[in-house]
């Protein structure tokens, strides 16, 4: 039985290991890597990541989370592949993200 889940286990690893490798694999972080977060939440269409990374500059950037998200977005103070959030989610066709920075910023 511990041979079965074990097997299981690690069939259902490599497919996940080897999507998630493939997403980021071409990407590379440079410039100011403080906002990164960001991009990698565009990049691999992680709304938790792309909260996290919210919630990380609350209090520096803004005193709510929906704050931070007007900043970031506000005259593309930050900018990923020399792109706006919202048009670097519609580039990656990172629908939830993108989803997500619309319904938010309204």
């Amino acid at each position: 039985m511990k041979k079965l889940v074990l097997a299981t286990l690690v069939a259902l690893s490599v497919p996940f290991t080897a999507s998630a490798s493939d997403s980021t694999e071409s990407v590379k972080f440079i410039g100011d890597l403080e906002y990164a977060s960001f991009c990698k939440a565009v990049v691999n269409n992680d709304v938790e990541l792309f909260k996290v990374s919210l919630n990380r500059f609350v209090g520096e950037l803004g005193s709510s989370r929906k704050r931070v998200l007007k900043r970031i977005l506000a005259d593309n103070n930050v900018t990923c592949s020399g792109q706006s959030l919202v048009e670097f989610s519609a580039k990656r066709n990172a629908t939830q993200v993108g989803s997500f920075i619309t319904a938010q910023a309204e």
